[in-house]
């Protein structure tokens, strides 16, 4: 059955997955673009990480980061980063340990049972689609890119996907499918996913992020090891 009984009629599930570092086991944006300074071009990639650095020991916002990153988009052609991303994809997927088991284990589980996965990251659909893709995911809720022509430029349309930002999209995208938070379930690791957790009925914690698992052991919340097998 792939849906709940509620009052004699059906309601469709939703299972929200943070990706970078819960379902995945690296960072894709970074990951990314150290793969497209290999293959691509480095011209920035000096100015990029004296970006990183000085955000990092600022200690600035995720949604800075995640402002900042995206202007290194700026000039690129929107077809030749979505052909780097399936790149990067397989190679990634190449590799030993690219999904964290214990987490693609329950991302399956669902789909056994019929609930409709959705993607809701910070990352971008380049990188995003592909692994959707591969786990047969038909939603995707991330940050948008603003495009010019067929070129980033290297701003965002709106608010990024994170901390709030997810929670919001998520109640939007459960506002047009007529759904109600509770009966859904979202899977996350960083504190930033505190809001999205907060807003479903069945908030799952994934180890090793910053700060989260303290929070899900207050509040009686499952937590999943993302190295177990």
């Amino acid at each position: 059955m792939n849906q709940l009984m509620v009052n004699s009629h059906y309601v469709q599930r939703y299972a929200f997955f943070d990706v970078d570092e819960t379902l995945i086991s690296v960072k894709s944006m970074l990951s990314f673009q150290e793969f497209w300074f290999e293959h691509v071009s480095d011209v920035d990639r000096k100015a990029f990480e004296k970006d990183l650095r000085e955000l990092h020991s600022a200690d600035a916002s995720w949604t800075e980061l995640n402002i900042r990153y995206y202007q290194y988009f700026a000039g690129r052609k929107v077809a030749q980063v979505k052909d780097m991303g399936e790149r990067w994809f397989r190679q990634q997927l190449a590799q030993l340990g690219f999904y964290h088991y214990s987490v693609l284990k329950a991302l399956q589980r669902h789909q056994s049972l019929g609930d409709d996965i959705v993607f809701v990251s910070g990352s971008f659909p380049a990188v995003l689609r592909p692994i959707a893709r591969h786990l047969g995911v038909r939603h995707i809720l991330s940050s948008s890119l603003e495009i010019s022509g067929d070129s980033y430029t290297g701003r965002l349309i709106g608010s990024p996907a994170i901390g709030q930002g997810k929670a919001l999209l998520i109640q939007q995208f459960l506002d047009v499918m007529g759904v109600d938070a509770t009966d859904c379930f979202a899977y996350g690791d960083d504190i930033s996913d505190l809001p999205m957790l907060e807003l479903v009925g069945n908030p799952r914690v994934v180890s090793g992020g910053r700060y989260l698992e303290d929070h899900a052991r207050e509040r009686g919340w499952q937590v999943i090891n993302a190295l177990a097998i």
